[in-house]
């Protein structure tokens, strides 16, 4: 069970860490545009109020792991990628809807009766979320009780809080001097919420019990977007460098690319095939010298020839660079084309 101050220290986290409260700080300025954006609003609330519940539930994903999150990255701001973490819109939109039908049925009464129940068992439920990445188990009563009696009587604190957030909220939304600063301090206490669940679950190390490994990269999907973005705008950069009769600083801008490409032998490939396309295909020749000295010192003998006889077809006087010639004529005779190696 957290005592008294490790409690306040996940209350004031979102302030010890400059990382996320730059983040937060960055979301509500962009919240603040959407609401006097018209269109334009809706659309960038559509794009920022997903980001901000990812955002939160890697809080809490963090926190409960003893972790730092970390400021907002481009990943937050995407649709695609860890769409498990969107479900929390389901734990923010039942209560919504409890409390509009219970007071309207049943009355107050029944209404605080039932905010009472959900505030119960929303914490646990993001607990379950944030451990198993799996939003059918963050609905498993089981998986839910199980939490709660994990964490003992130190859980309520996560009711007691999230009663009392939302009363404060309410409570300033009623004030004439409503602003910014209402906003942002209303901003302040969800992120709590979220630090505060992680802080209280972490003791009792529930990640441990559940074969996930800690999400430290995003979804490969992202991760071969960003790639690509990277190699294109290499290849863009070298070809004005290159139009500008500057071949030498355009290759070296690609070079210095794939020295630091995860993925160097695919980026040799890329960047041929891109460079193909140009309507100048010297460029493009020149820089497959290079391409096949390593593939030809590396032993890939059949992507070799395939780039000799692709530049050849362009330019039938093409060669390797001096140095690989024989090797370039041993792959050709590997790979069964004894013109070719003929040729060269």
């Amino acid at each position: 069970m957290l005592k008294p101050a490790d409690i306040a220290r996940e209350i004031a986290y979102p302030l010890r860490d400059a990382g996320v409260w730059m983040s937060l700080l960055f979301l509500f300025l962009l919240l603040e545009f959407a609401r006097s954006g018209g269109i334009l609003g809706l659309f960038l609330a559509f794009l920022v109020l997903p980001a901000l519940l990812r955002y939160c539930m890697r809080i809490l994903q963090s926190r409960s792991r003893g972790q730092e999150a970390g400021p907002l990255v481009v990943e937050d701001l995407l649709i695609i990628g860890s769409m498990w973490s969107l479900f929390v819109t389901v734990h923010i939109a039942v209560p919504i809807y409890a409390t509009y039908f219970l007071a309207n049925s049943y009355g107050w009464a029944s209404m605080l009766a039932g905010n009472a129940v959900l505030a119960a068992v929303i914490p646990a439920s993001l607990a379950v979320l944030a451990v198993t990445r799996s939003p059918v188990e963050s609905l498993n009563p089981r998986s839910i009780g199980g939490v709660i009696n994990r964490c003992g009587a130190g859980y309520w604190v996560l009711p007691g809080y999230l009663l009392f957030a939302i009363a404060i909220s309410w409570w300033l939304s009623t004030r004439p001097w409503t602003g910014y600063a209402t906003d942002l301090l209303v901003l302040y206490l969800v992120t709590v919420f979220f630090a505060l669940v992680g802080g209280i679950v972490r003791p009792h190390q529930l990640h441990d019990e559940v074969d996930i490994d800690d999400p430290v990269e995003p979804d490969q999907q992202v991760l071969d977007e960003r790639l690509l973005k990277e190699r294109t705008s290499a290849l863009n950069h070298a070809y004005g460098f290159i139009s500008r009769d500057n071949r030498a600083g355009g290759l070296k801008h690609i070079h210095r690319q794939i020295e630091g490409d995860p993925n160097p032998e695919g980026a040799w490939s890329w960047f041929f095939d891109q460079m193909m396309l140009w309507e100048s295909k010297e460029p493009a020749q020149i820089y497959a010298q290079g391409y096949l000295t390593r593939l030809l010192h590396d032993g890939d003998y059949a992507q070799a020839v395939k780039v000799i006889t692709r530049c050849r077809f362009v330019n039938e006087s093409f060669q390797p660079l001096a140095d690989d010639r024989d090797l370039a004529r041993e792959a050709a005779e590997t790979c069964g084309n004894d013109e070719l190696a003929s040729t060269l």
